[in-house]
């Protein structure tokens, strides 16, 4: 039998290679069968033995994602919205392209045992075009890890409202050594996910937050840089941390540094977070540097470097290694740039009679004179210009206005102590006069502030303090046009006395979840609201009478 298996299939190879006919010349004609030659494989589409697949086109990344196997983009900048099949069907049931608002998002999906990697943070991107996208979307995927490239959203201008790596139902993700910046909102965002480590990476320019880890547990940070968050929009970011209903969050030996953000950590509904031995230098601060909401995390070893005028909110705190509770007082003396003692820096004087001069003179440990009649900062040479310093312009519907931010011990006074012969005005009715940021030991005196004589309604104020400590204003005019004379916002210890607070169209001063106000001979007249508006505030008075935290009246 087994003999004449072997026949048939020798007869059957026989009749398939070779065909005998007689053409018309009586010839034997013998006709062979045409295997069609096959194209060589993309790199990409090959199966290397050791299960390295090197690319170097979106096209062939797209080709090469899936399970078992290592991605490594070459050199150079892989824009993935460049793809053929961007918006199309990837041909490969493991990413698909999904539509935002103003392209569409690779999603890499399903994929164990997954490593993408470059050839280094300055050799290697992975970017995308779209604003709304995120960069890197790996979605229920298990054990990948992402390494040695950098990542963002193309360099056009634009606002970013998608992010750069987005993380979702995802286990056991290790993300290091690379770059994550903004154009892209937020850095590493985790939804529903656990086990995931980011280390050794540079997180930078996002405009929303550092990391937003949510619904997730298992989480290790350690060893990255976090720097200018929020730098590049006038309002800052939101917080360097934001953890919602998570547990089991470590960050550890991390710097974060030269960030303009609300908080720098913002957590709700969380268990088993800790931040140890971190450094956090040269942040603006615009808030309570912890918003925990009643959530304690666990403080230990890190270093605070920078003015920091409210470390909590209302119901906010912190615990030590040890689970006892950090209080607002236990903090209160680090965090106040006091590397250098304040009695060996000589402070300056300097006279100014106009805006440039004013403007170069905003320093630590300075008294500026103002002798002129009129300092008009909208006729600054740099103004709108980028920020400097100690001091931005922040852009407004009208223009741009003054923000003096991170300075300790200034003194802004009128040569002669009168101030209805020296003015501090502005052109923007959406800015206010003059305000502060991030401030320390302020002394304003014998002058005053309000917007430029044109006529208009505002929508800005006279003088403004945010997350400021020991602000103190004596003998000062402020003027509507300004819908308020005071605006103060988590500050700590507010002083005026003999200040002339007239004409202003929403009232005189109002301040929220600010401590410490002192309210003396100051008054108010020609108001289109009340005299005093506090909201959330304690230890008021007023002419030597305490008055409630929350009032609203004359």
């Amino acid at each position: 039998m087994k003999k004449w298996i072997s026949l048939l299939l020798c007869l059957t190879l026989l009749l398939s290679l070779t065909a005998c006919g007689t053409g018309d010349s009586g010839e034997t004609t013998v006709i062979a069968t045409v295997v069609p030659a096959q194209t060589e494989p993309t790199q990409a589409e090959s199966v290397p033995e050791d299960g390295v697949y090197t690319v170097s086109t979106p096209d062939e990344f797209i080709d090469a994602i899936g399970s078992d196997r290592t991605i490594h983009v070459s050199g150079g900048t892989l824009d993935l919205s460049t793809a053929r099949s961007y918006g199309k069907d990837t041909g490969n049931d493991k990413c698909a392209w999904e539509e935002e608002f103003d392209g569409y998002q690779l999603v890499i999906h399903d994929v164990k045992n997954l490593t993408i990697t470059g050839d280094g943070k300055v050799a290697t991107e992975i970017a995308t075009q779209p604003r709304y996208a995120q960069v890197l979307y790996l979605r229920s995927c298990e054990n990948v890890a992402l390494s040695g490239f950098t990542a963002g959203h193309t360099p056009e201008a634009g606002s970013c409202v998608g992010g750069v790596v987005y993380l979702e139902g995802c286990t056991g993700v290790s993300i290091r050594d690379v770059g994550l910046y903004g154009c892209g909102v937020i850095g590493v965002h985790t939804q529903n996910c656990r086990d995931v480590t980011v280390a050794n990476s540079d997180i930078y320019e996002c405009s929303y937050q550092g990391v937003y880890f949510h619904d997730s547990t298992g989480i290790r940070v350690a060893n990255c840089r976090f720097y200018d968050l929020g730098k590049k929009d006038d309002w800052g970011a939101e917080a360097v941390f934001l953890l919602g209903n998570c547990s089991d969050v470590r960050v550890s030996d991390c710097e974060i540094y030269d960030n303009r953000v609300d908080s720098f950590i913002i957590s709700t509904s969380v268990d088993q977070v800790v931040f140890r031995n971190n450094t956090f230098r040269d942040n603006e601060l615009q808030g309570c540097a912890l918003n925990t909401f009643g959530n304690f995390v666990t403080l230990d070893g890190n270093t605070f470097e920078g003015v920091i005028a409210r470390w909590f909110f209302s119901g906010c705190g912190a615990v030590d290694a040890e689970g006892n509770t950090i209080t607002e007082d236990d903090l209160r003396g680090i965090g106040r740039d006091d590397m250098v003692p304040e009695e060996t820096v000589a402070p300056t004087t300097v006279t100014v009679k106009n805006a440039d001069e004013f403007l170069a003179a905003i320093a630590p440990n300075a008294e500026i004179i103002i002798d002129a009649k009129e300092i008009d900062l909208s006729t600054a040479k740099d103004y709108g210009g980028g920020p400097q310093k100690y001091y931005y312009w922040q852009d407004n519907f009208d223009g741009p206005g003054l923000i003096i931010t991170g300075v300790k011990n200034l003194t802004i006074r009128s040569k002669d102590g009168k101030a209805d012969r020296h003015t501090v005005s502005a052109v923007p009715r959406y800015a206010d006069v003059l305000a502060f940021s991030s401030c320390e030991n302020v002394v304003l005196s014998g002058f005053t502030a309000g917007h430029t004589k044109e006529p208009g309604e505002c929508a800005g104020g006279v003088l403004s303090f945010e997350n400021c400590m020991n602000v103190t204003v004596n003998d000062c005019g402020m003027f509507g046009c300004g819908i308020l004379g005071v605006r103060a916002a988590s500050c700590t210890q507010i002083t005026l006395r003999k200040c002339d607070i007239y004409e202003c169209s929403y009232g005189g001063i109002s301040m929220d979840d600010t401590t410490g106000i002192i309210l003396k001979d100051c008054t108010f007249r020609d108001l289109g609201g009340n005299n005093i508006q506090l909201y959330g505030c304690s230890d008021v008075t007023v002419d030597g009478e305490p008055i409630p935290g929350d009032y609203n009246g004359r």
